[in-house]
């Protein structure tokens, strides 16, 4: 057990990512605080599958926009669970379009969620973690914030942006104990994303990595294992892809 006592709150955790991140602490011992902003039904789900493993979780509304509602939701989780050490900012949207496509609202829209709450859930969090005597903070980023994604131009610079609050955050942290990372994903491999990798745009988009595959959520979910755990206590600030070095 990994995580064997510790509590983990994940914003955005009622699917894709934040599910799997959900699920993968579970089985490594945290109890789990199923963050959502609009799929409560999805996130009872998650928290009835983590139960059905043997483990312990809550579904909390975490509308990470809403700073009154964040405060609310983590006062819950930790009245719930007993407190939280381990923070994954997972929440995020997006919405392919090209530079000159991007509207104001498009820019205002993914900035407040992506980034602006990002900032928002990692203050608030900061006494809750304080008490328990430090804490751990993953941002999940990704590669487009690194390569500047033409076609998601609003989401990768709001990317890019976490990428620099994750360092920012990571040197108010240091004197509580508190480690900051992000990790960023590259091409995985869901139900959502089979086809379109399976056709030959998608099959354009793989050969672009170094290991010519798609990633799966699994390979996430084990690098936030390994950040949130005790099996490290050095690493802090830092942005760790998990793309199959599309990057390069």
């Amino acid at each position: 057990m990994r995580l064997g006592g510790k509590v983990a709150f994940i914003t955005g955790a009622s699917r894709g990512i934040g599910r799997s991140i959900a699920l993968e602490f579970a089985r490594q011992g945290a109890a789990i605080a199923v963050g959502y902003a609009r799929e409560a039904g999805k996130a009872d789900e998650v928290v009835a599958e983590i139960a059905g493993q043997g483990g312990k979780a809550v579904a909390v509304a975490s509308d990470v926009r809403d700073r009154a509602a964040i405060r609310r939701a983590f006062e819950t989780a930790a009245a719930a669970l007993g407190g939280i050490d381990i923070l994954v900012n997972n929440a995020g949207i997006n919405n392919r379009c090209t530079f000159q496509e991007t509207t104001d609202e498009d820019w205002d829209r993914i900035m407040t969620v992506n980034l602006k709450g990002p900032f928002i859930c990692s203050q608030e969090v900061f006494p809750h973690m304080i008490k328990r005597g430090g804490g751990r903070i993953i941002n999940i980023s990704s590669v487009a914030g690194q390569y500047h994604g033409p076609k998601t131009v609003h989401y990768a610079v709001s990317k890019a942006g976490l990428n620099s609050l994750t360092a920012v955050v990571a040197r108010y942290g240091a004197e509580h104990n508190i480690l900051v990372n992000a990790v960023a994903p590259g091409i995985m491999l869901t139900d959502q994303t089979a086809d379109e990798l399976a056709g030959p745009d998608g099959a354009k988009i793989v050969a672009m990595t170094l290991l010519k595959r798609a990633g799966h959520l699994s390979d996430v979910a084990a690098t936030c294992v390994w950040l949130a755990s005790d099996e490290q206590a050095y690493v802090t600030g830092q942005v760790i892809s998990v793309a199959g070095g599309a990057v390069l």
